[in-house]
């Protein structure tokens, strides 16, 4: 009888094991009122626990012990379609040969069942087949205390599944199912220790001071993102769903192509998986569904790598919400299940697939505007000023505004204090800046790269000017045109932005103007880095100690011997003349 105790264990470890089916430890206790009482301890309610009996014996003190003795089918268990179905199986063979066949007793049966120590595969193969033959459950009355209680009015081994809709999640994801069997002969305890699959996600590119959760870009540049995963246990399913599920803000761009799958360290290929965009994909950006995943030769365990790119685009969020990228993973839940053939030829779950999802990993990434005010001497705003921000840190710089560029198919003109007009000068020209025609540059456009930044614009009637979408990063503002009436600056400034210790949280930008400190205001839609910009009014004449005052104390000089020259000469001339 201990070899039909050595079987229960075999069956157990061997279905225990698999993942992502919960496994359990078992500890047996003391005789109490009812001895054949299974107690589930889980505390999540809204599972529901069915005992099947697949053997049936009487329960017997051999040294010691409690074994089973004079074991048979049970009565619910259809003992023809079991031991067909045990035969014709394609997983239960020895080479060419079935394991089984329809005219083994059930001590054959037990003999073969030895044999299948070592072989999860085959130990989980037998429970789905002896479920799909057996009926007349006995399910567990309710939750009580944190356990779920089933009673039984006898011994033997005993088949237990695992269904419901836990609390944790009412559409019943997020869980792990299992069917298990059990040596019931006497009182017992199982915990159930669930074994989940994991992923992990996080930005790798650009900035190394990023902590993986959250980077800092300018619009135009690329974020690369890696997920992580590892290879479930398979064993017990008749088909396998894994698909990676991947949802950007709007102001990410997918890059299809830029998508890499390593398992093991091998790259895999388009035989291997499809990249999945647009309605396919929905509600989710893009989907990752691999083929054919439950005969993939990887082992348990082994790392699933996904790498891929998105551009911050012109629809990017410059705040303090950041563009959010969230991914999560579907994959199947419930062991022995019939997911629709053997396996079925889709490899993207249906509404009718018991699958669970994994909880959502997500990263952010941030981007910052900087805004000039264009004033005089005493703080008033002027317009008329154009500058131009060039930077070597970034790829591409939106303007919060309107831009203008020379273009002869244009429909602005360009008025002298600065402002533009769609009325053409028509004999008005004494207030129009020439006669060139100009257009209108809003945005540019998320595919629009360039080796560095270098954008042209007007500051508006408010004397304003931002540039958006910035990264960190140092810039260089020039002027190019002062308002009427003002000088233009000499020198260029230089702005650095920086956003060191961003944390998906909150970004933690500071900004520098010619290395003095800027105003910088964080709001969920905007943040500024925020600076005035002086003009003096009048002309430049040239500074003490530079050349052009020297040249003239030079000229100065030869003047007043020049002068003291001609004095001596008249009284030369005037003595001679006496």
């Amino acid at each position: 009888m201990k070899k039909n105790q050595k079987i229960a264990a075999l069956l157990t470890a061997g279905l225990l094991a698999l993942t992502p089916i919960a496994s359990f430890g078992m500890t047996v206790f003391a005789a109490d009122e009812n001895p054949f009482t299974i107690t589930v301890n889980e505390e999540i309610k809204g599972y529901t626990y069915t005992a099947y009996q697949i053997f049936k014996g009487d329960v017997i003190i051999k040294d010691g012990e409690k074994v089973l003795s004079n074991i048979d089918y049970a009565d619910g268990l259809n003992q023809s379609d079991f031991l067909t179905n045990l035969a014709g199986s394609s997983v239960l063979k020895t080479g060419d040969k079935a394991d089984f066949s329809t005219a083994m007793t059930i001590d054959n049966v037990i003999e073969q069942l030895k044999k299948y120590e070592d072989n999860d595969t085959k130990l989980a193969e037998f429970a789905r087949i002896a479920k799909g033959c057996v009926s007349g459950g006995t399910e567990n009355a309710a939750q009580s205390g944190g356990k779920y209680p089933i009673t039984l009015t006898e011994g033997g081994y005993y088949l237990v599944e695992e269904s419901g809709d836990p609390e944790m999640d009412p559409a019943g994801k997020d869980v792990v199912y299992s069917r298990f069997m059990l040596d019931v002969v006497g009182p017992m305890t199982v915990d159930p220790k669930r074994d989940l699959p994991t992923l992990d996600k996080k930005i790798t590119s650009p900035d190394p001071k990023d902590d993986g959760k959250a980077n800092s870009v300018s619009i135009g540049d690329r974020v690369s993102y890696e997920i992580t995963s590892d290879m479930p246990d398979r064993t017990g399913y008749t088909k396998y769903f894994y698909v990676i599920n991947d949802t950007l803000a709007e102001g990410l761009t997918f890059v299809p192509d830029s998508v890499n799958v390593t398992i093991n360290g091998n790259d895999l290929d388009d035989d291997d998986y499809v990249v999945q965009t647009g309605e396919d994909a929905s509600p989710y950006t893009f989907q990752i569904v691999f083929k054919d995943f439950l005969n993939r030769p990887e082992k348990k365990d082994d790392p699933i790598v996904v790498t891929y790119d998105a551009i911050l685009n012109e629809k990017a969020n410059r705040g303090t919400t950041g563009n959010l990228n969230t991914a999560n993973l579907t994959y199947s839940n419930k062991p022995n299940e019939d997911y629709g053939g053997t396996p079925p030829t889709v490899d993207e779950p249906g509404q009718d697939h018991p699958t669970g999802v994994t909880p959502d990993k997500e990263t952010k990434t941030y981007t910052a505007n900087i805004k000039l005010t264009k004033v005089d001497e005493s703080g008033n705003t002027l317009t008329g000023a154009k500058f131009k921000l060039t930077g070597t840190s970034a790829n591409v710089v939106l303007i919060n505004g309107t831009a203008y560029e020379k273009n002869a198919s244009g429909t602005f003109y360009k008025l002298k204090n600065g402002t533009f007009t769609t009325t053409a000068p028509d004999g008005n020209e004494d207030d129009y800046d020439g006669t060139d025609t100009y257009a209108e540059v809003k945005n540019i456009d998320a595919e629009t790269t360039y080796g560095e930044i270098c954008m042209e614009a007007y500051v508006k009637s408010d004397g304003t000017l931002e540039f958006g979408g910035l990264g960190p990063g140092t810039y260089t503002l020039t002027e190019e045109e002062a308002p009427g009436g003002y000088n233009k600056l000499t020198d260029p400034i230089t702005i650095e932005l920086k956003n060191d210790g961003a944390k998906f949280e909150a970004p933690a930008w500071t900004a520098t103007k010619d290395g003095e400190a800027a105003t910088v205001s964080a709001a969920e839609t905007s943040v500024l880095a925020a600076f005035n910009i002086v003009n003096k009014a009048g002309n430049t004449l040239p500074s003490t100690g530079g050349i052009g005052t020297k040249l003239f104390y030079l000229l100065g000089g030869l003047l007043a011997i020049g002068s003291g020259i001609v004095l001596v000469t008249k009284k030369r001339m005037a003595g001679s003349e006496e």
